[in-house]
């Protein structure tokens, strides 16, 4: 048999192989139900894993609280069915059942699907696992006994991935969903200001934006935008919105850093210039 130091080191290496994989598939999902939410699509903005990763991690402090607590719990009910198996044995056969309640949950998913697409992997994920548990105690000695908790532990973990994940996605359609409707009301108060200069006519237009002739002379540009917000960037691609962009109502924009011999852009901070930014004469569209 290896080593203990081994086999722990193989543990651990498995659950960080599935936090990542939890970490990623939360940043994608909750990326995907924003942008949805909003009217656009997560491949517009060219992602890359590190981006999904980080996207994830300041949402999941609480869960990550909350599985901490759990697992505590968990260790604490451990050590009472080892220090007292016989007191236990009640209590362990209620939990051979604890399956029941996530099966008796799936007839209101109906009634309140955002709230049940996630209440109902959470209870079917602690259900399987203190139901397997229960069954499998007191810790099996014979070969026949081990073969049998092998075969109650298998399918249970594979319910619990598939709840853990589909958890996961229900946790991060409420997030997404969330974040897209603080990104509509705070687009034009709390996203940069941006200001496009442009050799040509970028026909940049509508939802609070602004054009106007540069009539500085020498000045390579011929048109200055305003009323603009820095939506999103990704690599050399800026994508840039109407300062009273909404979701059932704007245009995205996207700009190459690349192109800065035809185009110059700015960011500009202060209330004072979002008051003013459009106080200019303007070209007729």
């Amino acid at each position: 048999m290896p080593p203990k130091w081994l086999e722990f080191v193989g543990t651990a290496g498995s659950l960080l192989s599935l936090f990542t994989a939890v970490l990623f598939y939360f940043g994608w999902a909750s990326t995907d139900a924003e942008t949805k939410a909003l009217g656009l699509r997560d491949t517009l903005f060219r992602f890359s894993t590190a981006d999904y990763l980080l996207r994830s991690v300041d949402a999941l402090y609480i869960p990550a609280l909350v599985a901490a607590a759990v697992l505590m719990a968990a260790a604490a009910l451990h050590q009472r069915v080892q220090e007292a198996p016989t007191r236990a044995a009640r209590m362990l056969r209620v939990l051979r059942h604890a399956w029941l309640p996530a099966l008796l949950l799936v007839p209101l998913y109906y009634l309140a699907p955002a709230v049940f697409e996630l209440v109902i992997p959470l209870a079917a994920l602690a259900g399987v696992l203190l139901s397997a548990y229960a069954r499998t105690r007191p810790q099996p000695d014979a070969p026949a006994d081990r073969r049998r908790a092998a075969g109650i532990w298998a399918p249970a973990l594979l319910v619990a991935l598939v709840s853990l994940f589909w958890a996961v996605s229900g946790y991060a359609g409420l997030v997404g969903r969330g974040r897209a409707e603080e990104t509509a009301a705070t687009v034009a108060g709390q996203f940069p200001a941006v200001v496009v200069f442009s050799k040509q006519d970028l026909l940049i237009r509508g939802g609070g934006s602004c054009v106007a002739a540069v009539d500085q002379k020498g000045s390579p540009y011929h048109y200055r935008y305003a009323g603009l917000r820095l939506f999103h960037v990704s690599g050399d691609r800026l994508y840039l919105v109407p300062r009273y962009w909404a979701p059932w109502q704007g245009t995205l924009y996207v700009l190459r850093e690349q192109d800065e011999d035809d185009v110059r852009v700015e960011y500009v901070s202060g209330q004072v210039y979002r008051a003013t930014e459009c106080q200019r004469s303007l070209i007729s569209p």
